[in-house]
């Protein structure tokens, strides 16, 4: 694969990752309680976790942006996506529909639908192919100019996706209120 196209995916997911534990670190609290609110863990493991899994997304985010880190950090961002997606079917299993998915923390309150589990699937398949080597070249200052507009590109609608997502149950709000 030609570095610049993996050093774009690389930017793209290290942005994703560090982007998603700022936001859960910025309120601890309220992330605890979304964990608590799947009912997978003990009640008394929320408070421990909601401090581990940004930790452990930001670990993940900036292993990914160094080579020699990278095939642990991409190991480590699967588990994780495989860790949350587990997560979310099995309360959709559940039929646990109405609870925030605690994906962005407080910044983007999300219900649990079949969305995250398809997109979880397709930032699986983005870290393997991260992961895979890269074609030996030089990148020179186009490529770094494709890379930076290219990871912003892919930033952008990756959370342009979220929130249009996040915006259904509103949506279907002012429909049914209109109709």
């Amino acid at each position: 694969m030609d570095p610049a196209l993996t050093w774009t995916l690389i930017a793209a997911l290290s942005l994703l990752f560090a982007a998603s534990a700022a936001m859960k670190f910025a309120d601890v609290g309220q992330f605890a309680a979304a964990v608590e609110n799947y009912r997978i863990l003990p009640p008394a493991l929320a408070a421990a976790t909601a401090w581990m899994i940004p930790a452990l997304e930001a670990l993940a985010a900036a292993g990914l942006l160094l080579p020699a880190a990278r095939g642990g950090a991409a190991w480590l961002a699967a588990a994780l996506l495989a860790l949350f997606t587990a997560a979310i079917a099995i309360n959709l299993a559940r039929g646990r529909r109405d609870i925030d998915c605690g994906c962005f923390g407080a910044a983007l309150r999300q219900q649990l639908s079949g969305w995250l589990v398809a997109r979880n699937a397709v930032l699986l398949l983005a870290v393997a192919v991260a992961a895979l080597p890269a074609h030996p070249r030089a990148l020179g200052a186009v490529d770094l100019v494709t890379i930076t507009f290219g990871a912003a590109t892919l930033a952008t609608l990756y959370a342009s996706m979220n929130y249009l997502a996040a915006s259904v149950p509103w949506i279907r709000e002012l429909k049914s209120i209109h109709a």
